[in-house]
């Protein structure tokens, strides 16, 4: 992640709109894998499709990922079943075997006995391949900014950022990262450091951030930051005219970002696994089959193959 951080170049490489007539229920090393093809006609008919509740930082993130109820576009189907948090998804769908639904890595490894997570386009949903690049049902948490309104506080924090010890932070709020070439954080290079940081941009990079910023303002007590949830482009815009000091981004940036004269660099991964029943036949899903199952133009497992 190190590296990633290093890199001021082109990064490689899920959450949330409202829908209508939902019906809401309540309650509570990287491989690619070539045996996924659907060779089996499946009995299971009608498919369930299961999302999580408006709000969620999951579904904006899946929705935007995948492609549907963006903007008013290609809305979710009116079918969906919607239910409050991953645990909750998972366990109605480890109890419907026609359904199918999408959960946190986090939430598929524990519940693991219970959900088949299928590949995506053959790719099985494992951290190393969303380092890859190879699992197309996730995002980069992007950070930008203009070298000329960072002050030595800023680029502490980014120091903090590409460590061992910042990106163990970032990991402990779900998101992916690599710390194989990561060293700790020496903070005896920064001495005395004051002042405010100015963070803004994404709400999905929030919490993230949040957090390493926390823990970086622990260890620099004369240091504070605020966080503007404003959304990527926002953010990206704010950090080019130097409203933000650091601005932040969960996707890719666009050609004229980039030409925009920012530095940019990758702070982590975002991924999420798309599940079904243990007892569905399906194994794999193209990224195509996900949208249109999500907005109604598939609705039966039959037609997924």
């Amino acid at each position: 992640m190190k590296k990633l951080m290093s890199i001021m170049a082109a990064a490689t490489l899920t959450f949330s709109l409202a829908a209508c007539g939902l019906k809401t229920e309540t309650s509570e090393q990287p491989q690619t894998s070539t045996e996924g093809s659907n060779t089996e006609t499946t009995s299971l008919g009608v498919i369930d499709v299961v999302s999580r509740e408006e709000g969620s930082g999951t579904r904006s993130a899946f929705e935007e990922i995948i492609g549907f109820n963006v903007d008013g576009e290609d809305p979710m189907t009116s079918n969906a079943t919607i239910k409050d948090g991953n645990g909750v998804v998972a366990t109605y769908v480890a109890g419907n075997e026609s359904a199918i639904g999408y959960v946190s890595f986090v939430t598929l490894e524990e519940k693991a006995s219970e959900l088949k997570g299928l590949t995506v386009d053959g790719v099985e949903p494992t951290a190393a391949n969303v380092l890859e690049g190879t699992y197309g049902v996730s995002r980069p948490f992007m950070m930008v900014y203009k070298d000329e309104n960072l002050t030595d506080v800023e680029r502490a924090f980014i120091d903090f950022l590409a460590s061992k010890d910042g990106l163990e932070v970032l990991e402990s709020t779900g998101t992916i990262v690599d710390t194989a070439n990561a060293e700790d954080f020496d903070m005896s290079k920064y001495d005395n450091l004051t002042g405010n940081m100015t963070l803004g941009g994404s709400t999905s990079t929030e919490k993230a951030v949040k957090a390493a910023a926390d823990e970086f303002t622990a260890l620099f007590p004369k240091v504070t930051y605020t966080y503007d949830g404003t959304g990527s482009g926002t953010g990206v815009k704010n950090a080019q005219d130097g409203t933000y000091t650091l601005g932040f981004a969960s996707r890719e940036l666009k050609e004229s970002e980039i030409e925009s004269g920012l530095a940019y660099s990758t702070l982590c991964m975002d991924g999420i696994a798309v599940v079904v029943n243990k007892e569905n036949s399906t194994n794999d899903i193209t990224l195509e089959q996900i949208r249109e199952v999500y907005t109604g133009k598939i609705t039966d497992w039959n037609e997924v193959k």
